[in-house]
């Protein structure tokens, strides 16, 4: 059944719904906040689902104060009786002085080692990173989400707070799903590239970050886009439905309306192709699965292609491809030769 036909019923007995109610499955969570994005008027009877979902409770298993009390009386037992059981052995007042100066001592090393090891961990940082074919979903310290294309790499802070800026660096791909900063703080998130700078407030979007180039397409919500070192001064405020892209001869920021959808596709396992030139899916097969593609046919390089493939696995995408798009595909180590048929 699709998710344009159910109604309240189907809603709460679907899982990947209570996946999304209780925030436990990211890709879940993804699904379903794009669809909801796409079908508003769902969304009334979708909350519905949810504060039901959320309002079924199951009693828990008390403890007897009874066993409580028995469990404590043992414990008790077991401490005076292996009190009883130790050999006192006096201490001269000499040796309690040379205790006392080595216990000191071990304090003293505790606390140096204690401090270096906050001060190292308040001022590392985590790196996520992926391989070829690969993708893998984070969840950051605010509970945004982000999902890491193939062949990418996300680097943050180790230690975020509240009041400051949320920031990460992106070097590749990836979606980003980013909730409303809560408290009187600052709410900026920022997104690092090579040459870009994105600040988001509250929104899903996709950023693209290979070959020197980045690309930003906004699912949602709103982004501010900056580049002080190569166009400085210059910014570009994006709309849900925009693709956004750095000119470095203008240096000026270019945007054009899109389809979101295709941009984010990856996410759920699929690639959607919409007039898309045999050359970009042979840049896609190396920046994302580390092939090296030879089009050895060059009338087929900007062949367009249009359609929707299923992700599986590497050797499921170029059957697909091969298949869907009358290609022939021969594949030798990690080197691609695609013709045309």
């Amino acid at each position: 059944m699709k998710f344009s036909d159910y109604k309240l019923k189907d809603f709460i007995q679907d899982e990947s719904f209570k996946n999304w109610v209780n925030n436990t499955v990211p890709d879940d969570m993804l699904q379903w906040e794009m669809w909801l994005d796409n079908n508003p008027h769902k969304r009334p009877i979708a909350n519905e689902a949810a504060a039901i979902i959320r309002g079924i409770a199951f009693k828990k298993k008390q403890v007897s104060r009874q066993k409580i009390d028995a469990g404590w009386q043992q414990v008790i037992s077991k401490i005076a009786q292996s009190r009883d059981a130790e050999a006192i052995i006096p201490v001269k007042k000499d040796e309690w002085r040379a205790v006392w100066r080595m216990a000191a001592v071990w304090v003293g090393l505790l606390v140096v080692a204690t401090a270096s090891f906050y001060f190292y961990k308040s001022n590392s940082k985590l790196q996520y990173q992926t391989g070829f074919g690969e993708t893998t979903t984070i969840i950051l310290p605010d509970k945004s989400t982000v999902v890491l294309n193939g062949n990418s790499k996300l680097t943050l802070i180790n230690n975020w707070s509240f009041n400051k800026d949320r920031e990460v660096w992106l070097e590749g791909e990836a979606f980003f799903s980013v909730l409303k900063k809560p408290g009187q703080g600052n709410a900026r998130f920022l997104v690092h590239t090579g040459d870009m700078d994105v600040k988001v407030l509250g929104t899903k979007f996709n950023v693209t970050n290979r070959k020197a180039k980045t690309r930003v397409v906004l699912n949602s919500g709103k982004v501010q886009l900056s580049a002080q070192t190569l166009a400085p001064g210059k910014s570009a405020i994006m709309q849900p439905g925009e693709l956004a892209e750095l000119r470095l001869d203008k240096k000026e920021f270019v945007k054009k309306k899109v389809n979101p959808l295709i941009y984010s596709s990856w996410i759920h396992k699929k690639l959607l192709f919409d007039d898309t030139s045999i050359r970009d899916i042979a840049a896609l097969l190396e920046d994302n699965y580390g092939f090296q593609v030879k089009l050895n046919d060059p009338a087929i390089m900007d062949r367009k292609l249009t359609g929707e493939v299923y992700v599986e696995d590497v050797e499921t995408l170029l059957k697909a491809l091969s298949k869907s798009f009358q290609l022939d595909i021969a594949q030798t180590g990690n080197v691609l030769v695609i013709k045309g048929r």
